[in-house]
């Protein structure tokens, strides 16, 4: 299961490891189609990588720190360090693929 973080605990729950964000909103149909995708991954990667979620409605500060503009994006952390950022939906075989490079660094 993805782990919902907000603007308060944000820092504390990308501290450590290889942290992938979603920055989503209720009413984004790519969020929702791209839900699934990151369940799957989220149980495949586990040992490797943690995926959380963040919803933009709810928790400004944070999207508005990384300049999220369009949803879905996706922030890769790093011990707390912000390395790369994805826009948009990308099918399991494309995100899979991405992982795979990152856990190989």
């Amino acid at each position: 299961m993805i782990k919902a973080i907000t603007d308060e605990n944000f820092v504390q729950e990308t501290s450590q490891g290889i942290i992938l964000v979603e920055f989503w909103a209720e009413w984004c149909s790519y969020c929702k189609m791209l839900e699934p995708v990151l369940e799957e991954l989220t149980r495949e990667y586990s040992s490797n990588i943690q995926i959380k979620s963040i919803n933009v409605e709810t928790n400004e500060a944070i999207p508005a720190k990384y300049d999220v503009m369009s949803l879905p994006t996706m922030i890769l952390f790093e011990n707390g360090e912000a390395k790369e950022k994805i826009v948009g939906y990308y099918p399991k075989k494309v995100l899979k693929e991405y992982i795979e490079e990152v856990i190989q660094k």
